[in-house]
C-alpha cells in the first residue's frame, strides 16, 4: 500500500470507529468530537512511531561521532549511516577480538 491508501483507509476506519463511539453515546459526546479525538490519536501516533522505531540507529549514529569511539554493529545499521565512518559492521574478525576481551574495565560491561 501506497501513502495515500493508507490515509483513506485510517480516515474510513476513524470514521467508523467514531461513529459507533458517537452511536453508543460513549461521554456524550457527538460524532464530530470522536473523529477529532481519534484523528488525533492517529495523527500523534504518525508522528511519534519513526521516532520510536529510528531511535536506536540514530543513537549509533550520534555515539559514532563522538571523538575516539567507533561503533560496531549489524551490517544493516552500517550500511544505513554511510556518512559515519566510525559505525562499522561487525565482522567475524572484530566479533572475535571482541570476545577476546573479555571485560571492559572502563565500563564495567562484560561482552559476550
Amino acid at each position: 500500500m501506497n501513502k495515500t491508501q493508507l490515509q483513506t483507509t485510517a480516515a474510513s476506519l476513524i470514521g467508523v470507529a467514531a461513529g459507533y463511539a458517537a452511536g453508543h453515546g460513549w461521554l456524550g459526546l457527538d460524532v464530530g468530537a470522536w473523529t477529532t479525538i481519534m484523528g488525533s490519536a492517529v495523527a500523534a501516533g504518525a508522528v511519534l512511531w519513526p521516532a520510536i522505531v529510528t531511535r536506536a540507529q540514530s543513537l549509533k549514529d550520534t555515539v559514532g561521532k563522538m571523538p575516539k569511539t567507533t561503533v560496531v554493529t549489524d551490517k544493516a545499521t552500517a550500511d544505513a549511516l554511510p556518512n559515519n565512518p566510525d559505525v562499522i559492521a561487525a565482522t567475524p574478525e572484530i566479533v572475535a577480538a571482541i570476545k577476546k576481551s573479555g571485560d571492559d574495565s572502563t565500563t564495567g560491561a562484560t561482552v559476550r
